[in-house]
């Protein structure tokens, strides 16, 4: 099944490829040392991932045995790959710390709940890379929501290709880090064919918020 789902991840990357070609763009993977858990495009310029891509197997969208990693986002969940090749270029990543405070969460693309087969794969998605500002109410209700209809994809069609891409900010920072206005999830079956397509903006969540005060 492993070899099955690594080619398929693999032709899915060569016939259905995302272009991480744009000034400051650098492509980086996650492997657990047998397959690549998740690969994406990360954006240097506003400190995020502009894309992250994965295959999501009926498997480990109905995992339930593995607990939550309680884990600060590090820089080296890729070995140190992406952070060495950002420093070569004159970029850095942020720090799981940047966030302390700022009134937004540490919001996943790739959802440890995804990668729940293992409690070492679930702690994979622990990466700064990995992540963007989200307000609360998104992160743990919106956007939970669209994570939660993609498993249920995945254990209806058995392997379901996820890609989540982040190219609209705010004008608004937690440190140097841009805030997103709209997270865009698209979800495609075997064939290729675009199953579900959400765009959930925070910009219209952050107003509500502001209001509320």
């Amino acid at each position: 099944m492993k070899k099955y789902i690594l080619t398929f991840f693999l032709l899915f990357r060569i016939t259905f490829a995302f272009a991480c070609d744009l000034p400051g763009h650098f492509d980086f993977e996650v492997s657990n040392g047998e397959e690549i858990l998740y690969s994406g495009c990360y954006d240097a310029v506003n400190f995020g991932p502009h894309i992250i891509d994965y295959i999501l197997t009926r498997e480990r969208a109905q995992a339930t045995g593995t607990r939550r990693p309680s884990a600060s986002f590090t820089q080296n969940r890729d070995g140190g790959v992406l952070m060495r090749l950002l420093a070569e270029h004159g970029y850095s990543l942020p720090h799981h710390r940047d966030y302390t405070n700022s009134g937004f969460d540490r919001g996943h693309m790739a959802p440890n709940a995804d990668f729940n087969d293992t409690y070492e794969n679930a702690i994979m998605t622990f990466f700064i890379a990995n992540i963007w500002p989200q307000t609360p109410n998104l992160n743990r209700v919106q956007w939970l929501e669209t994570e939660n209809e993609t498993r249920r994809l995945a254990a209806e069609y058995s392997l379901v290709r996820v890609v989540i891409i982040v190219d609209e900010f705010t004008e608004e920072r937690v440190g140097n880090i841009l805030i997103p206005s709209c997270f865009k999830r698209r979800v495609f079956n075997m064939d290729g064919e675009l199953i579900y397509e959400i765009d959930v903006y925070q910009l219209r969540e952050m107003r509500e918020t502001e209001s509320e005060d």
